[in-house]
């Protein structure tokens, strides 16, 4: 996996935990071929707030109960993507608790939340900080029925590492991610370019268990890279150690790519962060993403099935948001194309997403209501 930094790495560094057991280090699992890893952006570059303001952390409270020792955890999980005003696209492994305790311990009482801040170095896992300022309530989440960590396969396989999680709040201020259609998806293959976001570490370390650099983590950050091996099920993004790629802490991130099209958006979600392509981890190659088009199926499924019980909290399109049409132009019948913002990252009206109550204008799945503009590096 590429989880931020699995909370086990981060106990058995000695940082997660006050009052750490003396029997903590010796309960760290050996390596396997599948061994969890938690993944963060190499050779990227700084982001703010308003990069991809789709993006964000989720992070979780809870309580961990290891070797008769009970533990308070406050803690950055994973990186995120809004996909609908309350719904959350990210990795399976980010909401499992094997992934935190790799079976030595269990999880309870778990409370996740979601923030767009840049900086979450005060929730590394160091300390228990107060949450965000901007922290919304996830009020529930679902992982895919298959997905097994322990099962989980490098390379490039079919590992159902996809999850969402429901906000108790819409956010209507900033635009959501478009997801990928089947239809636009035929576009994608290897060398096709890809923005990748992600809080995760930006230098590889030489375990997965290893805590990560001070100053290194926990950070938004971006970078631009491409598909080095694509599958049906999931894609590798970057090949070499000098692309852009991403590592422990970007579990859960997008790429990001941009599709030929005459809607309004060409920017797609396009994959998920979710594990290691072998065994070393992030420090020789790219990691690996799930592609989002192999479960629009059961993305839409599970998005509808809260709306139709009522649970909800917005509900103006129960499923998948479509990308909207352009709207005509009293220009002599050609279209007005947006500018670029020569700044980089995504306008805050710029990447086109469905009308949202109270006037407040569109709302863009990886961008905002106007063009999205790439930020090339």
């Amino acid at each position: 996996m590429l989880m931020p930094s699995a909370l086990f790495a981060l106990a058995l560094s000695g940082a997660a935990l006050a009052g750490e057991p003396e029997t903590f280090e010796s309960a760290a699992p050996s390596v396997g071929a599948a061994a969890p890893t938690v993944s963060a952006i190499i050779n990227g570059e700084d982001a703010t707030i308003d990069d991809y303001p789709m993006t964000g952390g989720m992070m979780m409270d809870a309580d961990l109960n290891f070797q008769g020792n009970k533990y308070d955890i406050r803690m950055f999980v994973c990186s995120s993507t809004l996909i609908a005003p309350d719904v959350v696209l990210l990795a399976a492994h980010c909401l499992d608790d094997y992934a935190f305790t790799y079976g030595f311990g269990t999880i309870e009482n778990k409370d996740i939340r979601w923030t767009r801040q840049a900086d979450l170095s005060a929730h590394d896992g160091s300390a228990v900080n107060e949450w965000p300022t901007d922290a919304i309530v996830a009020w529930d989440w679902v992982v895919h029925e298959e997905f097994d960590l322990q099962k989980l396969q490098t390379g490039i396989a079919t590992n159902y590492d996809i999850a969402l999680i429901f906000l108790d709040q819409a956010v209507t201020d900033v635009p959501y991610a478009y997801v990928i259609t089947e239809e636009e998806a035929a576009q994608l293959a290897v060398g096709t370019e890809v923005a990748v976001v992600g809080w995760g570490q930006q230098v590889a370390s030489d375990s997965p268990f290893d805590a990560p650099e001070p100053g290194t983590y926990a950070y938004k950050q971006q970078g631009m890279s491409s598909i080095a091996e694509l599958g049906e099920a999931e894609f590798q993004v970057g090949l070499l150690e000098t692309d852009v790629r991403k590592c422990h802490g970007d579990s859960g991130g997008p790429s990001f790519a941009w599709v030929e099209t005459d809607l309004k958006e060409s920017m797609r979600i396009v994959g998920v962060t979710s594990h290691a392509y072998d065994q070393t981890d992030c420090k020789e190659t790219g990691g690996v993403d799930t592609r989002v088009d192999f479960y629009l199926g059961w993305i839409d499924a599970e998005m509808r099935a809260r709306c139709e019980d009522g649970t909800r909290v917005w509900c103006d399109e129960p499923g998948l948001i479509p990308v909207p049409a352009k709207e005509p132009v009293d220009d002599g019948g050609e279209d007005v194309e947006e500018e670029e913002d020569e700044k980089g990252g995504l306008r805050t009206c710029s990447s086109g997403a469905a009308p949202t109550p109270g006037g407040l204008g569109l709302l863009a799945a990886l961008g905002l209501a106007g063009l999205m503009v790439r930020r090339r590096r």
